[in-house]
């Protein structure tokens, strides 16, 4: 008996589909630059931060949706303009001062376009509109924080009522002159640019399945974007229902017995400049950054279908904030409750 070419395609999916999850004849996975020029890529996100500051424990949970278009792909590279919508924050508990800072700027800077410029691997290069976008978030926030000046100034009795509004005045024209060593291009760039850092940093790469790689590279600074002297760990594996999607899980730390200056530089950073200078001749102790991320992408269009990274910065009793970011593209069929049930 001859079977038809339509029996035999039934045979072959249905073959594909009891085949567990593979790799090549290798065991090897290479992650492709997919985007392709017109297409729209729509994530949910979704972040939680929880500090512990002077007022006291905090917990914040900020929301939106992500669009990513790509205006350009090409052999020297690829173009994308990156849109946040709908951006909302609360606060899930504690202190909600830096929430209220927060919102009014959330809402000036929806719906800002930031345009992204890939590298022909498919790797970050640089934010194009860059004196655009700092312009912006001056404007932005400018107002804001010369609303929220007064604040400095309450918990301390010492001040007469007098003398505040003096101080207050004095505090805004530093202000408006020192608004740019406050927003800086490193600042805006690192705030524009952190998540199409991480969703492209293993692009282009032929990973064995399994194997637990070790590099040393630079991880940015959280507020500066200062490159760290760091170690980065990550693995790569396969999802067990779905064979066409592969997982990489890392971790990449701050190597704390690198240069004392630049870790010193990540405690102002850290602590607004709040810790008292003194000797530092030695090291800081008690300082600690790391980042713990997870992606899952397809092999066949190297799509993103959900990313996650975890932040946990420290030093000491002056700086304690925990930060958990997810985004999941619209229309994913896998959910973040499949993914928190896979052991590590």
């Amino acid at each position: 008996m001859t079977l038809s070419t339509r029996t035999v395609a039934l045979l072959a999916t249905l073959l594909l589909a009891a085949a567990p999850a593979f790799a090549d004849d290798t065991g090897q996975v290479r992650w492709p630059a997919g985007w392709k020029t017109g297409e729209v890529a729509t994530y949910s996100t979704e972040s939680i931060v929880r500090d512990r500051g002077k007022k006291g424990s905090s917990t914040r949970r900020t929301t939106d949706r992500t669009e990513i278009r790509t205006n350009e792909a090409n052999g020297k590279g690829y173009v994308l303009t990156w849109v946040t919508r709908d951006s909302r924050i609360e606060a899930v508990e504690g202190d909600r001062s830096m929430v209220d800072a927060i919102a009014p700027i959330l809402d000036e800077l929806d719906g800002m376009e930031i345009v992204i410029e890939l590298d022909r691997d498919g790797r970050y290069r640089r934010v194009r509109n860059m004196q655009t976008l700092i312009a912006k978030v001056r404007a932005t926030m400018l107002p804001v924080f010369a609303a929220n000046l007064s604040n400095m100034f309450d918990d301390d009795p010492k001040i007469s009522k007098a003398d505040r509004g003096s101080l207050i005045k004095i505090a805004q024209d530093n202000l408006e002159a020192s608004i740019d060593d406050i927003i800086t291009p490193a600042s805006v760039e690192t705030m524009s640019s952190e998540q199409a850092k991480t969703m492209t940093a293993f692009v282009g790469k032929t990973l064995t399945v399994g194997k637990r790689y070790r590099d040393t590279v630079p991880m940015d600074s959280p507020n500066e974007g200062r490159p760290l002297q760091a170690n980065r760990e990550y693995v790569l594996s396969l999802v067990d229902d779905d064979p066409n999607l592969a997982r990489i899980r890392w971790t990449h730390t701050l190597d704390t017995v690198g240069n004392s200056q630049a870790l010193w530089a990540l405690v102002d950073e850290l602590t607004s400049g709040a810790e008292k200078a003194g000797v530092r001749k030695a090291r800081p102790s008690d300082l600690a950054l790391r980042r713990d991320g997870i992606v899952l992408f397809r092999r066949d269009t190297g799509a993103v279908e959900m990313l996650e990274t975890t932040e946990i910065s420290r030093y000491g009793t002056a700086h304690d904030e925990h930060e958990r970011y997810r985004m999941r593209r619209s229309g994913s069929a896998r959910t973040w409750a499949q993914e928190d049930a896979v052991k590590p």
